[in-house]
């Protein structure tokens, strides 16, 4: 974090903070103001700690002018977080974060409890596979059992909508074709593989749960151990449980093709992963096939998502979309 200074306070945040969150929620009379800290690189992510106390909360900001319908906002995230909290979903060593407010007043504001501990990603890269991997199989762990209380305590009786997630697969290979970073035969192999998926019954045959929706491990905090929390949940929808599996296992080919040049090397995590998932069922193997026999195409999705980023050179894009390929064509 980075430190910027005390929070001025004839800021509208200010009284906010200090009536609604510290007073109301926390118990806390922060009477000597605020320490503000940006929470990362983005310029819309801050953290206030009471002066006095100690106390930490962590702010989130959404742009409000030009947004589209489907652009991510606070009053979303909001509701799903409390939706989760009154499932009891933010208590225990396996949670999601904790909602504290709602602010649509002066900005479209978020505020949640600050999680101490570090993001996953940085386990995953101090992880030297088949040496020093003790804590990343330990971490793999604690994501399957979070994952699997999640989808679990949210599962509904409608169906899968599959053909739901063809606007998202949509708009990847637009922007893959918009810069150049699939060819035509590969634009039009990625639809001719869709269509084999589209015509499989069993994308179509599990129950809708709640999904965090963007299981990336900058998503997850570990904060001890066999301590995690889900944060940013503001992509979050009701789909298929193997969305999530398979972006998970979809982020751990591309820890491996990039941090070793080798994406194999991510396979006994992968699979480490998706058996611990299956276990928190009453039928482990039969969960387990039925996750894997879905995971391709959502793990070929998480591929190209990646691809498009253009902090990525072409080459190591063009890498992930020929997984990518790989992975749909099953």
């Amino acid at each position: 974090m980075r430190y910027l200074g005390h929070l001025p306070r004839h800021d509208p945040v200010y009284g906010y903070l200090y009536d609604r969150i510290f007073a109301r929620k926390l118990g806390v009379y922060p009477r000597q103001g605020f320490r503000v800290f940006a929470a990362s690189a983005a310029d819309n992510v801050y953290v206030y700690e009471d002066r006095q106390h100690g106390r930490r909360v962590l702010g989130k900001y959404f742009k409000r002018s030009g947004r589209a319908k489907s652009t991510p906002n606070a009053a979303h995230e909001y509701q799903v977080l409390k939706n989760l909290q009154a499932a009891g979903l933010d208590r225990g060593q396996h949670r999601v974060v904790r909602p504290l407010g709602l602010t649509l007043d002066f900005a479209d504001a978020l505020f949640e409890e600050f999680e101490c501990g570090e993001p996953l990603y940085r386990v995953w890269t101090r992880t030297r596979p088949g040496t020093d991997d003790r804590d990343m199989m330990h971490a793999l762990s604690d994501l399957a059992y979070l994952l699997c209380r999640l989808h679990n305590r949210t599962a509904g009786d409608e169906t899968v909508d599959f053909r739901g997630e063809f606007d998202y697969f949509d708009k990847i290979v637009a922007r893959l074709w918009r810069r150049r970073r699939a060819r035509q035969d590969q634009i039009d192999a990625l639809y001719s593989a869709r269509h084999r998926w589209e015509q499989d019954s069993q994308m179509y045959a599990d129950r809708r749960v709640r999904l965090h929706g963007d299981a990336t491990p900058a998503n997850f905090i570990v904060g001890g151990t066999h301590r995690l929390t889900a944060i940013d949940l503001e992509r979050s929808h009701r789909g298929d449980r193997a969305y999530d599996v398979g972006m998970v296992a979809g982020e751990l080919r591309h820890w491996a093709l990039r941090q070793f040049g080798d994406g194999a090397r991510a396979e006994p995590y992968i699979g480490h992963f998706l058996w611990e998932y299956a276990r928190h069922f009453p039928d482990q193997s039969r969960t387990f096939r039925a996750v894997t026999d879905r995971l391709p195409f959502y793990m070929g999705v998480t591929l190209l998502r990646i691809a498009r980023n253009s902090y990525l050179s072409d080459g190591y894009a063009s890498a992930l979309v020929h997984d990518a390929l790989a992975c749909l064509r099953r």
